[in-house]
């Protein structure tokens, strides 16, 4: 099976969710014996250790082009009526580095890593007559919404985000319809699919955890009273959860543990986070596993999202309990009794780490417990097996009547 993955980002170092489940499909579905070129868009140069290792299990493919939200981009969406999400992807740049690049491919299928590069995966498919799967890292439109929902009525925010949560949730529909199968990350986003396009071929296929990588010391000491929050701090949500955090649970929380430390971990943090008390600000961190040995617990503020954040399974796989908001937990099935709390309400929130924190036996009996669930549910191998079947069934149904392509 030859497969050619377009990823919008290129996914290393794995400091997110996104390209950590972009690499391990890589990675994995290349141990199964799939032959993979990935071409990925990147703003940036790329370290040459960074090819050097990708090269050992795919062949790579680097589209240097920023796909940032800048305000000249947002205006021209905006006024061309048009999904700046999937749009920006599909350019002049990028169409012709394809037209270079295909004629030197050989591939059987297309796997898109991203709603985002749909425009561009269906002129692909128009081109090259291959079918193609779609990763739904989340449901975007779901997350347009939300974030519109937060902003004031009619002000210029509201009116592009409200146009634009319309326009997406028709191109969203169109990528699920057009693609041959589609891998959602959790059973909510699967059902939302579905409300889209009833017809359509969606599976769901979790974030996978490589149980061998994110496995906890347990030799190391741990900080009864320590927190630990890694996140990436490109996504305006991201920061403003934590802020709701500091600002309404944290007191809470110090007012009965007066030396607990929260310790925040990510890239370009804002500075303004030192100001808070008993904060510990680490910045980016090549390895994220030691902070996970040493905390207590872990937390994931988040009011806007959708899909499934890995963080939180990478910290339960490290026996650390999480608490998390609601649509932080979304997607993930586990409950109190897989060591992961959730909860919208400030204090009820705060008494949830103030246990953890003021029991240790029992946060470490529920970290535990947590990564029992990982194990049981999100092992990198099963999951990202579904995907290889999956377009092994398509490829063996269309091994004799593949329709002639663009290129001879």
């Amino acid at each position: 099976m030859k497969i050619l993955q377009i990823s919008p980002q290129f996914p290393y170092p794995l400091d997110s969710g996104g390209k950590i489940g972009i690499y391990n499909i890589t990675r994995t579905l290349s141990s199964f014996g799939a032959k993979v070129t990935l071409v990925a868009f990147s703003s940036k140069e790329i370290p040459n250790e960074h090819i050097a290792h990708f090269e050992e299990f795919c062949t790579l493919r680097l589209l240097r082009h920023s796909t940032s939200n800048t305000l000249p981009r947002i205006i021209k969406f905006f006024l061309l009526n048009k999904p700046i999400l999937t749009e920006k992807f599909f350019t002049r740049k990028s169409r012709n580095f394809f037209l270079e690049l295909l004629p030197e491919l050989d591939f059987d299928i297309v796997h898109l890593d991203h709603t985002s590069l749909y425009s561009l995966g269906k002129w692909v498919q128009d081109l090259t007559k291959k079918p193609f799967g779609l990763r739904l890292h989340n449901i975007e439109w779901i997350i347009w919404k939300r974030y519109l929902d937060e902003q004031i009525k009619y002000s210029p925010q509201w009116i592009f985000l409200n146009q634009q949560t319309k326009l997406l949730k028709e191109k969203e529909k169109e990528a699920i319809e057009s693609a041959q199968v589609v891998f959602s990350c959790t059973d909510e986003d699967r059902n939302r699919a579905m409300e889209l396009a009833k017809k359509s071929n969606i599976v769901t296929v979790s974030p996978g955890i490589d149980l061998n990588k994110w496995k906890p010391d347990r030799t190391a000491k741990r900080n009864p009273k320590e927190i630990v929050f890694a996140t990436t701090f490109g996504w305006v949500h991201n920061l403003n959860g934590l802020r709701w955090f500091l600002e309404k649970v944290f007191p809470i929380v110090r007012k009965e543990v007066p030396d607990v430390v929260l310790t925040i971990i990510g890239k370009d943090a804002p500075n303004s986070l030192k100001n808070f008390t008993n904060v510990s600000l680490v910045g980016y961190v090549d390895s994220v596993q030691p902070y996970y040995n040493r905390a207590n617990l872990a937390i994931s503020p988040l009011f806007v999202g959708s899909g499934i954040r890995v963080k939180i399974l990478e910290a339960m796989a490290m026996e650390l309990p999480v608490v998390s908001t609601i649509v932080g937990k979304e997607g993930i099935t586990a409950t109190e009794e897989n060591g992961l709390f959730a909860s919208d309400n400030p204090e009820e929130f705060a008494t949830y780490v103030v246990q953890l924190i003021k029991n240790y036996d029992y946060a470490r009996y529920k970290g535990e417990q947590a990564r029992k669930y990982i194990s049981e549910n999100h092992s990198v191998e099963n999951n990202i097996k579904i995907i290889f079947l999956e377009y092994k069934k398509i490829l063996d149904k269309q091994i004799h009547q593949s329709p002639k392509p663009f290129f001879p």
